[in-house]
């Protein structure tokens, strides 16, 4: 367990209440509309939203679960964990009313091996604060992130509480997992390297930003990237925790980044994307996402310039790395673009009906995004050509 050594600068304060609010503002009467978290087996989308949980098959779009406790003032954020015939969900917390400040969060084990979402089991009594990182489940064991600091190690099919370990801030990122050890990254600025088994800490590295990104394991290189608000990419010794290399960028990075074939990819709240040998950190090529081609259907002539924040991590595949952008603030579209992984050269780009925020996915030939539109939650496009082959919107209950 960790005792908080001192409080942290304004800058980071700030910076929470102001995600907080921008979230939590979302919540309309009735239904919440915040933007989906979203994750993928590689055949099938889970998507939370709203009050409640969806699985769809990513090509024909049926659903395949729903889940959606009775409480209707909740919502979900966080990218729900799916494996085995078993879901791990976390929610944003609801108030207890008028007369009581105190929010309640919970977590939830729900079977969907069959047609239906039947509740296993829902603990109300561990996290005191919003859930924002998505679960992951390793072994029969769950492993949830919480807003109040938090790593829960849970037993997958009682939820059972195996152990605790206590950050000094919050932790928005998800854990990731290699050989018996969790690397987690958290709001206070550290990055942390636990025994998946017992809970304890091996070695923790102070970085001079909070991170919200996961980090990212090279196993072959031995090394961990932690992307920061401090305007940087680290790479880290999974050992030891030791810096090995840091590249600059030139605002803050709150997504992580993508490794694929030697190469790191990233972009950062400025629109700027880079990409740099994953083993050395030099720079391989820089560019952006300035310009958008088509807004509200009209075809810009030149391309609009747009500061194009970016938030969600990329992906990539076959040579190509995709960038989910906030893309045009006054008509609030975001901005999809796919880049040549080799040289950074723009091959297509295609406007949204909403900014992109959560991290995209990619099934098959498709590219799926999740955003908060009236069109579809879901929409996915073509990655040769970034033409529009489907959308989603969940039936209302």
């Amino acid at each position: 367990m960790f005792i908080a050594k001192r409080p942290y600068l304004r800058l980071t304060l700030l910076l929470i209440l102001l995600a907080t609010f921008a979230l939590t503002a979302c919540v309309g009467a009735g239904a919440a509309t915040n933007w989906p978290g979203m994750s993928t087996d590689g055949e099938n989308i889970f998507v939370a939203y709203g009050p409640g949980v969806v699985a769809i098959e990513a090509d024909t779009q049926d659903e395949l679960w729903s889940y959606r406790p009775e409480n209707a003032a909740l919502f979900f954020y966080a990218p729900p964990s799916v494996e085995n015939g078993r879901a791990i969900l976390g929610d944003f917390g609801a108030a207890q009313g008028l007369f009581s400040p105190q929010t309640i969060v919970s977590i939830y084990g729900i079977d969907v091996s069959g047609n239906a979402a039947q509740s296993i089991w829902t603990r109300n009594d561990l996290a005191a604060d919003r859930i924002v990182a998505g679960p992951l489940q390793i072994d029969g064991v769950a492993y949830v992130a919480t807003s109040d600091n938090l790593l829960l190690a849970l037993e997958s099919e009682t939820g059972e509480e195996l152990w605790r370990f206590e950050a000094e801030f919050s932790i928005w990122a998800q854990p990731v997992y290699h050989d018996g050890t969790l690397f987690i990254a958290s709001l206070d600025r550290n990055v942390y390297a636990i025994d998946a088994a017992a809970g304890n800490e091996k070695w923790s590295t102070q970085l001079s930003g909070a991170m919200s990104a996961k980090p990212v394991l090279n196993v072959e290189e031995n090394l961990i990237y932690a992307a920061s608000y401090d305007r940087a990419v680290h790479a880290l010794d999974m050992n030891s925790g030791e810096e090995v290399w840091r590249v600059e960028a030139t605002d803050w990075i709150w997504s992580a980044p993508a490794l694929a074939d030697g190469t790191l990819y990233f972009g950062d709240s400025s629109g700027n994307v880079f990409a740099v040998n994953a083993a050395g950190g030099n720079v391989l090529w820089e560019t952006g996402v300035h310009a958008m081609n088509t807004v509200a259907g009209a075809a810009q002539n030149p391309p609009l310039e747009i500061k194009g924040a970016i938030q969600a991590s990329p992906v990539v595949k076959d040579g190509v790395v995709y960038f989910a952008s906030l893309g045009n603030e006054e008509s609030e579209e975001g901005l999809l673009v796919a880049l040549d992984t080799v040289t950074g050269d723009e091959l297509w780009q295609t406007t949204t009906p909403a900014p992109l925020f959560s991290n995209p996915v990619i099934i098959g030939d498709v590219i799926v995004v999740a955003m908060q539109s009236e069109v579809g939650i879901l929409q996915g496009y073509d990655l040769e050509d970034g033409r529009l082959s489907w959308s989603y919107q969940p039936p209302e209950s």
